[in-house]
């Protein structure tokens, strides 16, 4: 039996009032009825339930629910079970799309795959700085040449960027968000899709703006057992390698991206009002530089960005001392100089 829809665009929304109307706004700026919008009120407390259910009163493809709060990954599952369409796709409710992102996602269905990915544009609010994360074409390719050319491009993590036969999801056993395993819960999310999907395809053109509105957001939260939860995401990149059978020559990938969460459990050590003890930074340090694998995926990671060279170059003095001494300089800098900070990591990051 078909579906009533052929896409449901799920929006989880926890106290968005400030963003949550340019964002309805923005989706509903489509030509199509061939699709539904799942709103999903994680318990906010600020006026965001009054605006859902204001559009779900002025639109009959708008649907609400009021969920006391879970969190993302509870909201997005909620969604999921309810969901009427042949795919799902997610918006977070304080970013945007472009005009006739619904027309132009349906319009890729067509080709019946189980992952449908496209190119994404990163605004940075406070820079006023925007980039494109673009994707090559491919159409409907093994899950693990689309694996390849996405690690490639940059993204894997991210759902809002992508679309998700829900037949594929349902399927034994169900593909779920993993409750208490943020920030990585979107990783593991698409790397069990992935590991279960018979082809994927690219579009080369962005549908899709992710908001960096500043330093304090989700993604640069401090959490206080990031260290044993990269682990677990680590693991989850080799195994949906492993699963694919992507070999040693596709080892600088997986490298690279593993690296990357080695890498974010620095910062978090060093977070305005919950810097670790040095002890146990120390302790952090000695343990990446014994670590077999860390030295592997240093030797194979290939090409990185500025910030990621220069942690290479201190983990290849060998010296935890060292290191703790670098990042807690630059913490201090990050603190007291806000301004100059930002600026510098505007340079860094490009």
């Amino acid at each position: 039996m078909s579906s009533r829809y052929k896409l449901s665009i799920i929006i989880p929304v926890y106290n968005a009032e400030k963003h949550l109307e340019a964002c309805l706004n923005s989706v509903l700026d489509s030509r199509s009825t061939e699709y539904e919008i799942i709103l999903v009120d994680d318990g906010s407390t600020d006026g965001s339930p009054a605006i859902c259910d204001s559009y779900a009163d002025r639109y009959e493809h708008i649907s609400v629910k009021h969920t006391e709060n879970g969190g993302a990954a509870s909201a997005r599952n909620t969604a999921i079970g309810t969901a009427n369409g042949d795919y799902v796709t997610f918006v977070d409710s304080d970013d945007r799309v472009k005009p006739g992102y619904a027309d132009r996602i349906i319009e890729a269905l067509d080709a019946g795959d189980d992952i449908i990915v496209f190119s994404f544009m990163v605004e940075y609010v406070q820079n006023s700085y925007t980039r494109t994360q673009n994707m090559p074409a491919l159409s409907s390719v093994g899950a693990a040449d689309a694996l390849r050319a996405i690690e490639k491009a940059g993204g894997f993590g991210m759902p809002c960027n992508k679309v998700y036969s829900t037949g594929m999801i349902k399927a034994e056993p169900a593909t779920e968000f993993p409750f208490g395993m943020e920030p990585g819960e979107d990783l593991i999310f698409n790397c069990r899709c992935f590991a279960k999907a018979r082809t994927v395809s690219l579009i080369d053109e962005p549908f899709y703006y992710w908001i960096r509105r500043g330093e304090d957001t989700l993604a640069n939260r401090f959490r206080p057992d990031l260290i044993e939860k990269s682990r677990v995401f680590i693991e989850a990149r080799c195994e949906l390698y492993r699963a694919l059978g992507i070999d040693g020559s596709d080892f600088a990938l997986l490298a690279k991206g593993n690296l990357d969460y080695v890498f974010t459990c620095v910062p978090n050590m060093y977070r305005k009002g919950h810097v670790f003890p040095r002890r146990e930074r120390i302790a952090y340090y000695k343990e990446i530089l014994r670590s077999d694998d860390v030295r592997s995926w240093v030797s194979a990671s290939g090409d990185n960005g500025t910030l990621m060279r220069q942690f290479i170059r201190l983990y290849k003095t060998g010296s935890a001392g060292l290191m703790d001494a670098f990042y807690s300089s630059a913490s201090w800098f990050r603190r007291t100089m806000d301004g100059a900070w930002r600026r510098t990591r505007k340079r860094m990051s490009k």
